[in-house]
């Protein structure tokens, strides 16, 4: 990727960090087909920034779920609280 090599430190095994290297030169290589003439470091700067927009969109599907996933735990015990009363009145 570029001609700089980099050392990274992670908690990650190297199965995973082969996995992401494998990405981002995928990334890389695919901006620099679409944008021949850009050097290096734009080319790092949008893929930085792609990386962030596909992170932002995670994060906010997963905001979604979750609020989505609490509104469902509300109505399951709405639903036992009314389903205990009505045994209750029988």
């Amino acid at each position: 990727m570029g001609k700089k090599t980099l050392t990274l430190t992670t908690e990650h095994d190297n199965l995973f960090m082969e996995e992401i290297a494998k990405v981002a030169t995928e990334k890389y290589e695919a901006i620099k087909e679409q944008m021949p003439g850009a050097d290096d470091e734009t080319v790092a700067i949008l893929l930085a920034v792609n990386c962030l927009s596909t992170q932002l969109s995670r994060e906010i599907e997963f905001d979604d779920k979750e609020q989505e996933l609490e509104s469902l735990r509300y109505k399951v015990v709405a639903a036992k609280q009314e389903q205990s009363k009505i045994e209750d009145s029988l």
